[in-house]
């Protein structure tokens, strides 16, 4: 009598259905790493241009002291001064203005807004500028601040474009931080007799981690 354990094994039925997973997952690997590699070309060929031709300006000494302020093409002896010392100072005028405008907005929001109509609309417009990518602020202060009002192109409107970009990060950052802070601080400072305002501005904002 032949026992269990001797029994010939039978191949599962579905080892056909493996094999055929296998060799579709080889062919998708191959493919997809092909893919890659005809990607990474171009991207390469343009890392090794810019590594190449700009590893002469960048050589030199004179190419972080030097300006090219004015000129429209690469001129020998020109250097990168003037885009360094622009980008700061765009950057200082641009923080001036957005940071105090969205911390006022994200306090208005979380202390005083509420469900509110105008704290709705203000959401839904911070909500709205959250995705507004960068060219579109761009065009639109250049139709407003250069085309209609007729300022001219400057490094004060470039900093007008980067305002409508920063203020929507400040204000939902604000608004996520001033709502970290206990409640038991804004209900102990009512019940010692002293105003929102200042309950906002002498324990709330200063709680508040980020925000100050």
């Amino acid at each position: 009598m032949t026992s269990t354990l001797e029994r010939p094994v039978k191949a599962p039925a579905f080892q056909g259905v493996s094999l055929r997973r296998k060799l579709t997952n080889n062919l998708a690997t191959v493919l997809v790493t092909s893919s890659l590699l005809v990607a990474l070309v171009p991207l390469v060929w343009v890392l090794y241009s810019v590594i190449v031709r700009g590893w002469a300006a960048l050589s030199s000494p004179t190419w972080f002291t030097n300006s090219q302020a004015g000129m429209t093409t690469f001129t020998a002896g020109g250097g990168a001064y003037h885009a360094i010392v622009g980008t700061l100072l765009q950057g200082i005028v641009c923080a001036l203005i957005s940071i105090p405008i969205g911390v006022m907005v994200g306090v208005y929001l979380v202390e005083y807004g509420g469900g509110t109509r105008l704290g709705k609309i203000t959401t839904f417009m911070v909500d709205i500028l959250t995705g507004v990518p960068s060219i579109v602020a761009a065009l639109f202060i250049y139709a407003l601040w250069v085309a209609t009002f007729g300022f001219g192109r400057s490094g004060f409107a470039v900093s007008l474009s980067l305002v409508l970009l920063m203020i929507p990060v400040i204000v939902r950052a604000t608004e996520e931080m001033l709502r970290i802070v206990p409640m038991d601080l804004r209900e102990a400072s009512y019940a010692l007799g002293v105003p929102k305002w200042k309950t906002i501005v002498r324990i709330v904002i200063p709680t508040a981690p980020g925000v100050l």
